[in-house]
C-alpha cells in the first residue's frame, strides 16, 4: 500500500472491510460482530476503519447500496426495456449468482425495506406525475420485492425462466 495514492489506499481499505464484514456475517449475526473482529479480519488498523467509516452499519449500508445499484443498473439499458422477460431473467440470475450476499443482506434486514426496490429510479422517473401512474409503480414495487424475497426464502425452487416469464406476465408496468 506504500505506492498507492490516498484515494487508492482508501478504496483498498474499504474493499477489505466490506469483504471482512461479509465473511463475518456468514459466520454470525451482524449484531454480534465487533469492530475489533472486523479490523482483525480485514487486516486494516482501527484508525483506517474510522478514517473510512463511522460504524459497521455504514459499511453494511454501502455494501447493500452497491449491490442494489448493480441489480438496478439494467433499467436504463434499452435492450431490457424492449424485452421485459430478458430483464427479469437477468435480474433473477443476478440474485442466483450472488445468493450468499443477497441472503446475508436479507438476514440483516437490509432488503426487507423499500430500499431494495426504491433504487429503481428510472422506473420512478418514467411515471408521468399522475397519481395513477405513481400508484401503479408502487404496486409493482411492492409485488416485485415480495415475489423476489419469497422466491429466495423458498429455496429458489422455481427456475429463473419460470420466474422471468411469470413476472413479465403478472407485473406489467
Amino acid at each position: 500500500m506504500k505506492n498507492l495514492s490516498n484515494k487508492e489506499a482508501n478504496k483498498v481499505t474499504k474493499e477489505c472491510l466490506q469483504t471482512a464484514l461479509i465473511q463475518l456475517m456468514s459466520q454470525k449475526p451482524f449484531e454480534k460482530i465487533t469492530i475489533t473482529e472486523l479490523v482483525r479480519r480485514s487486516g486494516v488498523s482501527r484508525t483506517a476503519f474510522y478514517r473510512n467509516y463511522e460504524s459497521k452499519e455504514e459499511i453494511l449500508n454501502e455494501v447493500c447500496r452497491s449491490f442494489i445499484d448493480s441489480l438496478s443498473a439494467s433499467f436504463s439499458d434499452p435492450t431490457f426495456q424492449k424485452d421485459p422477460v430478458l430483464w427479469y431473467r437477468c435480474f433473477f440470475q443476478d440474485i442466483w449468482d450472488h445468493a450468499m450476499l443477497f441472503g446475508l443482506l436479507l438476514e440483516a434486514h437490509m432488503l426487507n425495506t423499500s430500499a431494495f426496490t426504491s433504487s429503481y429510479s428510472l422506473v420512478k422517473k418514467d411515471h408521468d406525475g399522475e397519481p395513477a401512474s405513481l400508484y401503479r409503480y408502487l404496486a409493482w414495487e411492492g409485488a416485485f420485492s415480495t415475489i423476489v424475497v419469497r422466491w429466495f426464502q423458498g429455496g429458489r425452487k422455481e427456475s429463473i425462466d419460470f420466474m422471468a416469464e411469470f413476472c413479465s406476465q403478472v407485473l406489467v408496468f
